[in-house]
């Protein structure tokens, strides 16, 4: 049995949603939760009045803009989540948190994502597969499907604090995370008609997670650690001028313990680059 939360606020996307679940979920009992939603308020906000409706004991969280290609995936969803020391079950995630703030991809070494993306403006799908198991370990979850048992839920919850319609799943999930063993599974396909937007408004959010969270997850690796933290300064500095309080700001999110003499190098190396040519990119940001 399972409870669908759905913040919605495209109609036309909702009701071909609810008409594509009757046709594929297969024979467990389900109820949809629409929480109608045009941007009034955080999806945190949405996600958490929806789950406080739900009456079974496995809440699964999607996004209204996609459908469901695999049949009869409620019965197999319910099987993953009555495993033990299950957390979340995704369809997309990473296996790896950078010290950086990151996205949840990381890079496509540790990407385990089963998924079908399209757009507007490229309607044929396309269709990214890098999971290597049925069950996939995995920290950050993608939240365009977001399944966990009622009773996880009632113990993390969405994080209210977090405004707007990103970081939600990055916070859960990792949350989550320290003491439950989240997964992606292959067996259970989506087509979402998005793929998504990685704005300042992204971004700083992911920040304020990572402040909060921090990055021990696992052991970490020195070329994966240089790559992530290089990423950040990039997106950092495209947003933010260059001045000592911004480099000291980044420096605590720097992986020191985790590079090797080559990593400290090149990261320095791109610190130079950034005093050197602060003028200009400040000039480039305020333009």
């Amino acid at each position: 049995m399972i409870s669908i939360v759905i913040s919605s606020y495209q109609e036309h996307y909702y009701n071909q949603l609810v008409k594509n679940i009757d046709e594929t979920i297969g024979s467990c009992q389900y109820e949809i939760i629409q929480i109608w939603n045009p941007a009034l308020m955080s999806i945190t906000k949405a996600y958490n009045l929806g789950a406080a409706k739900a009456k079974y004991e496995n809440i699964l969280f999607i996004h209204e803009d996609l459908i469901f290609k695999t049949q009869n995936w409620g019965e197999k969803l319910i099987s993953y989540l009555e495993k033990p020391h299950v957390g979340i079950i995704g369809v997309s995630g990473s296996s790896y948190v950078p010290t950086a703030p990151s996205s949840w991809t990381v890079s496509e070494e540790y990407q385990q994502t089963n998924i079908l993306e399209s757009t507007k403006e490229n309607p044929n799908p396309r269709h990214t597969n890098t999971m290597q198991n049925n069950m996939n370990k995995v920290y950050g979850v993608d939240g365009v499907f977001l399944a966990l048992k009622k009773e996880n839920y009632l113990t993390y919850k969405f994080n209210e604090e977090l405004k707007g319609f990103h970081g939600y799943d990055l916070d859960i999930s990792l949350r989550a995370s320290k003491t439950l063993q989240n997964y992606t599974v292959d067996d259970i396909l989506i087509e979402h008609f998005s793929m998504g937007k990685l704005n300042k408004i992204w971004f700083d959010t992911n920040i304020t997670i990572r402040e909060k969270l921090g990055a021990s997850f696992h052991k970490k690796n020195s070329e994966t650690e240089k790559k992530a933290f290089l990423s950040f300064l990039n997106r950092y500095f495209q947003y933010y001028p260059i001045n000592t309080k911004n480099i000291l700001f980044t420096l605590k999110f720097y992986p020191y313990k985790f590079l090797n003499i080559n990593g400290h190098s090149v990261i320095l190396k791109k610190y130079f680059n950034y005093l050197r040519y602060s003028f200009d990119i400040n000039k480039k940001i305020e333009s």
